[in-house]
């Protein structure tokens, strides 16, 4: 006599089996080609790979349940769920382990990581659907069905990566350089009067993706002419505009022994404040040596020592 499981069960076995299945197939794939570029990452990076994997198996395996499934002669719908379901949350996937990294990394490692996490999330699909079919529940598959289940399962996932971990994903991205021509000749605004000039104390936080940690603080002194400024920070002294909205923009170009310095700022002045975004690039001949990026704010405070 065959036993059956209860039909109370069986989503939870969906679940259960999803997530075994990711943890096995998508985190020995995403992991193989992740590991083509950097290696200590993907030994670092398992647990967390490994605790998402359980999750978006999890995901899947509920999806696949509920969307149904296609008559027992044809499964070829059912690959092509699990394939593009498997992608997409392999997708989702990528923020949570990025996030967590301590690498520096440049446009080609970000590429290979998503291109890993996408391949190991279909690879996890595609496997998923085949295992499931084998315990394949009443019901029929259609693409309306597929659309909506995906859409209510996605979209809090979504929601919950885009609260919790693209912030700090966006933090570990490389930093984009400084050119020449954005740090010269920067013209002025269309400010009036001199509303923003005086002094200002800076503190801020170093991205991750400039392979800098911890933050820096320092003194601003800003002159304003109409939309031009003049800005010192220690011995630096910079030049740029500022338009009536607050926005302002300058920067300055500067040789230190065999180096090339360039350094940008970008932010808003609001009332007695501003925020602020500081690149520096550093150059040694035409070779860039690393680009930092710098976030934080400033505080207006007295001129007088």
């Amino acid at each position: 006599m065959q036993y059956r499981l209860p039909s109370f069960l069986r989503p939870f076995l969906s679940i259960a089996t999803a997530s075994v299945v990711w943890v096995i197939v998508g985190v020995s794939i995403a992991a193989l080609i992740a590991a083509c570029r950097i290696w200590i990452w993907v030994i670092l990076s398992v647990p967390d790979m490994a605790a998402t994997a359980a999750v978006l198996g999890a995901v899947q395996g509920l999806w696949l349940y509920l969307a149904g499934w296609p008559p027992e002669s044809d499964f070829r719908g059912l690959r092509r769920l699990g394939s593009v379901s498997g992608g997409i949350l392999g997708l989702l996937g990528f923020p949570p382990v990025f996030s967590r990294s301590d690498i520096v990394t440049d446009r080609l490692t970000v590429a290979v990581f998503l291109l890993a996490a996408i391949c190991g999330g279909i690879a996890a699909g595609l496997t998923s659907g085949r295992v499931l079919a084998l315990r394949a529940r009443r019901g029929r598959l259609t693409l309306s069905r597929s659309v909506l289940v995906g859409g209510l399962l996605v979209l809090p996932l979504a929601a919950v990566d885009y609260r919790l971990y693209l912030p700090l994903a966006a933090d570990r991205l490389p930093v984009p350089g400084v050119s020449r021509q954005a740090v010269t000749n920067i013209s002025a605004g269309n400010a009036r009067g001199s509303a923003w000039a005086g002094c200002y104390q800076f503190k801020g936080q170093f991205s991750r993706g400039g392979g800098a940690v911890g933050g820096a603080w320092g003194p601003l002194k800003v002159s304003q002419t109409d939309g031009a400024l003049k800005v010192l920070n220690g011995t630096s002294a910079f030049q740029g505009g500022v338009d009536d909205d607050g926005g302002f923009r300058f920067g300055a170009e500067g040789i230190d022994s065999q180096y090339t310095i360039r350094v940008l700022w970008e932010g808003k002045f609001k009332g007695s404040s501003l925020g602020f975004t500081r690149r520096e690039t550093v150059l040694r001949g035409t070779n860039i040596v690393n680009t930092t990026r710098l976030t934080g704010t400033a505080q207006r405070i007295s001129c007088n020592p």
